[in-house]
């Protein structure tokens, strides 16, 4: 009786250890002959913020693609709140399993030097590409700017003038676009004025209520369409194809050019097969006349979106630079990543 159950257990173990050499199950994953991830169940990529923002917007047209190239489902999962770091939380507290992927953007980087999330987000989320780079505008309402001024030289002069008078929205005072905008207009007396929501200051702008509004070209087409906003200046290396009379800080010596960038990101310890294998699925995606198209009509190929994952992190590094001496300068820095 013994001797049969020794040999019940031995033949169990035996089986048990030839399953795990084949990585079926295991928490590497299954890869090929050839060291290849393959690809056996759902992807699910976290998208932070709410159904139907710009960054919905953005990872949707790429899930559908990818379900089609990968041959299993990729869905979306919206997990919004606290600025992002709700998704952050969740993605993880998920396995590094190479199923599990988020999107993010520099404003994790804020709420990370911040101290907002539980965890170091520089230290445990890696880059697995970038899909989209906007070029953020400073516009003017046209009813506020009326006979004052129509670009850029005649602002500066306007608000040197009128110290204090002129009035610009952002969507947050601690964030990007703030940064970027003291940045362009550094040691302008003006007000900046923080707002909920886009839709809330877009109303604001178009109506005379502001005078200035920071933001991505993508937000706004439809008002410099109709004429309610003018655009002043593109914190861009050169002028933008969709409005060459518009000044860019590039030619004007101004070292501003922060634009909204929406990235794969995917916890540290995710199989790097697994990674290697959506970054090249995601880089002929990119291809696809349904993603160009989505680019040309959201203004995102006026600058080079997709990035391979080095040359992502090469971008977030050099972002936790900038962001760490503008936190620093706000008196708002909780994690110092350079005192090391």
């Amino acid at each position: 009786m013994k001797k049969r159950l020794f040999a019940l257990v031995s033949a169990v173990l035996a089986l048990m250890m030839v399953a795990g050499c084949s990585g079926a199950g295991s928490s590497e994953g299954t890869v090929d002959a050839d060291g290849n991830w393959v690809w056996e169940r759902k992807v699910e990529i976290v998208c932070p913020w709410g159904v139907g923002g710009g960054a919905d917007a953005t990872i949707r047209p790429m899930a559908d693609l990818l379900t089609k190239k990968l041959g299993v489902q990729v869905s979306v999962n919206n997990i919004e709140g606290a600025g992002g770091v709700n998704g952050v939380e969740y993605v993880y507290k998920q396995p590094a399993d190479g199923y599990t992927y988020m999107l993010g953007t520099q404003s994790l980087i804020m709420a990370d030097l911040q101290g907002i999330p539980t965890m170091n987000y520089k230290e445990e989320f890696v880059p697995v590409a970038k899909l989209v780079h906007s070029i953020n505008i400073i516009a003017a309402s046209k009813k506020a700017a009326e006979g004052k001024y129509s670009n850029f030289s005649e602002l500066i002069e306007y608000v040197n003038a009128h110290p204090d008078e002129v009035s610009v929205g952002m969507l947050s005072a601690t964030g990007a676009d703030a940064a970027g905008l003291r940045q362009t207009l550094e040691g302008l007396p003006i007000k900046e004025v923080p707002y909920g929501s886009g839709s809330e200051m877009n109303a604001a702008i178009a109506g005379g209520h502001l005078h200035l509004m920071i933001t991505g070209t993508d937000e706004i087409q439809g008002l410099i369409a109709s004429g309610d906003i003018i655009p002043i200046v593109a914190m861009s290396e050169t002028r933008m194809k969709r409005y060459p009379d518009m000044e860019c800080t590039g030619e004007l010596g101004i070292d501003s050019y922060i634009g909204t960038w929406r990235a794969v990101m995917c916890r540290k310890g995710t199989p790097q097969a697994a990674i290697d294998a959506l970054e090249a699925a995601i880089a002929e995606c990119v291809q696809d006349p349904t993603w160009q198209a989505y680019l040309e009509q959201g203004a995102y190929d006026e600058r080079e979106g997709f990035a391979t994952a080095a040359d992502t992190q090469a971008l977030i590094d050099e972002e936790y630079v900038t962001f760490t001496e503008y936190m620093r300068e706000q008196g708002l820095l909780v994690r110092d990543y350079t005192a090391a």
